[in-house]
This record gives structure tokens, sequence and C-alpha cells, in this order.
């Protein structure tokens, strides 16, 4: 099969290698779309380490099922799946309290979904309906992080809530802050961003370029500040104005990763006299990657806007670069060894 190894910083290949060998509780799926992911692009841009080249790539897969290990019994070959690739034990202390996004020993992608085919277990393959394509499934592994983190900020009706950055993430977000019935403030430097934030029903927007966004947020609080932050971009000087953002008994969710790892600096007494919450939002877990599947098939949230780009595996290259370079918003890059490249 052909698969993407990036090797060192913007050397990303497609080789030929050997198509995974399946288990008896496993699954062979024919990859169809696979989602660029921050992950992705930062990896290949260098600005996370590589542990081990080549690094296999991609985990936001999408596909139909080629073959199933004998021991599988609710997937069948010919299906529509998406493909959840953290691998869990099932066996830890997180796994066992229902926390397998934190599993101990959790593994993935291996082999990653920007090759023609890649395998996982029957508990982490989700048929897909068939009222939404593949390009829309697709967005099933995003959408259930975006979960995690709003959950992790117990919106409730009339809260005011912050999302910070307008990438894919930050809009699928906002989408679930709605849904929990709060009013929400985008804040993103990129007009156009903020742009479609609107259109995606964020009721204020901030650019701080062109203003003091904390400013702004105490403006719109009644000098109170927020009640849930969510910084869905990794970038220190974003964190820290999330936390100023946020008023009492608020709480600051960050979703975004900061590479390479930096200090935060806050005054521990804003924490104690605030009572406010400081938390991560890291991963899925198999429910919330179902509930993803399942809003996206009912239409709850909407996702087809928010893809800009579909390239084949041969483009995947550039692909990674638009990502780097926030020329679009969410990128997809279609396995099919049969696309022009």
């Amino acid at each position: 099969m052909k698969a993407a190894h990036i090797y060192a910083p913007k050397d990303v290949r497609i080789e030929e290698a050997s198509v995974p060998e399946i288990g008896s509780n496993e699954v062979l799926v024919q990859v169809k779309i696979c989602g660029v992911c921050h992950v992705d692009f930062e990896l290949y841009g260098g600005i996370r380490s590589i542990q081990k080249a080549p690094a296999n790539i991609g985990h936001e897969a999408v596909g139909v099922v080629e073959v199933v290990g004998k021991d599988v019994e609710v997937i069948k070959r010919g299906d529509r799946v998406a493909v959840d690739l953290l691998m869990r034990c099932g066996k830890c202390y997180f796994c066992r309290r229902g926390r397998g996004n934190l599993c101990m020993n959790r593994r993935g992608p291996f082999p990653g979904a920007f090759s023609e085919y890649t395998k996982a277990p029957e508990e982490n393959i989700f048929k897909i309906p068939p009222e939404i394509s593949f390009e829309e499934a697709s967005f099933t592994e995003p959408l259930a992080c975006c979960i995690n983190g709003v959950e992790k900020m117990n919106v409730r009706k009339g809260d005011d809530v912050v999302i910070i950055g307008a990438g894919p993430m930050g809009l699928l977000s906002l989408q679930l802050a709605k849904l929990g019935g709060a009013r929400v403030i985008v804040s993103d430097l990129l007009e156009e961003r903020l742009k479609l934030a609107k259109k995606f029903g964020a009721d204020e927007l901030a650019n701080p370029s062109k203003e003091d966004p904390v400013e702004k947020i105490k403006q719109l609080t009644e000098g109170q500040g927020a009640q849930g932050v969510m910084v869905a971009i990794g970038n220190l000087k974003a964190m820290e104005q999330g936390m100023r953002m946020a008023g009492k008994c608020g709480t600051v969710v960050l979703f975004g990763a900061l590479w390479p790892p930096a200090s935060l600096s806050i005054d521990p007494n804003v924490i104690h006299y605030n009572e406010l919450v400081i938390t991560g939002a890291e991963s899925r877990t198999l429910d919330q990657f179902y509930r993803a599947l399942k809003m996206i098939a009912n239409d709850i949230v909407q996702v087809e806007p928010l893809i800009s780009h579909v390239l084949p595996l041969g483009r995947i290259k550039e692909g990674l670069e638009i990502a780097s370079n926030k020329e679009g918003l969410k990128v997809l890059i279609k396995v099919d060894d049969k696309a022009p490249a």
C-alpha cells in the first residue's frame, strides 16, 4: 500500500508499505478520507519532535471495512466506518475509571491513516450512518475532542463563554457551547475566521490585533469576566489572556497543547480568591467518539462548511503546508491512489 511518513521537518514522503496484519479482534479498513490535525502539521513543521523516524501520521480516519478478524462480531466487510485510532489498554487505572483518553498504556496511530489501509480493534470501529458522507464523518475524532473540552467547562444556560481561536476546533467548540445555551464570544486574529464564527452563531467577536480582548470581555460581562474560557490554540499569550478573561468561579480549559513546552505565569491568589478552575482537555473517550458521530449524523453540529480543501494523498505536503500557514480551515486528504497528484 501507499503511506505517508514524516522523516524530518518538511520531509514527508509517500512510500510503499506493508498492509497491516490484523489480530483476531481487529479490523482492517481501507481509508477513504483522513483529516489533517495540528499534531500532523506540527510534526511536519518541526514544532513537535519526531520520537522515531519515520513517523506515522494521520488519525482522523474514515473508510470501508476490508477484512475482519475471526473474533469480530458486529462489524462486517463493506461497512462504512469511522475509526478511533487511539489504542487504549482497557485495564489500567484510568481505563477502569472510564477515562480511557488518559490511558497509561495508550498507543497509536499505528499505522497512521494517511495510508491506503489502517487497522484498529473492533471496539474502536463505528459504523457511519448512510445519510452522511465520508468527508463529514471524518470530523468525528476532532468533534469528540471538542466534546471533552466543552464538557470540562460545565456550560450552563445563560453562561458567558469565550472561545480563543476560531480554527476548526474552536468553531466546533463554539457550536457545542451554543447548544448548551451559552452566550459565546470568539477571539481570533484573522477577520475571515471571525466572520465564519459569526455565521456559526457567535454572539460577540474580539480581534486582539485591533482591541484589548480582555477588556472587551469585561465590558460584555458587567465587569465580571466569563464563566467559561476555552483556549483552543497552543499559544502562551492566549493562555495568559484566557486566565484574565475568566470571572469568579470560572473555568479555563487549556485545549491546545503548547509546543515547545513553556511555563505559564499566574498569581496563585487569583485562583484562590476567585475560586478559579484551570483544567486541560486531552483527547477523547470512546463514548465521546460515539456521541460525536451521532451529532454529525443528526445534523446537530455543522461540519461541512469547515472544509476548505480536499486533496489527494499525492498532495499531502501541500495540505500540511496549507494547514500550517492557516490558509484555509479544515484540510482533508482523500486517500486514493487513482487520484491525480
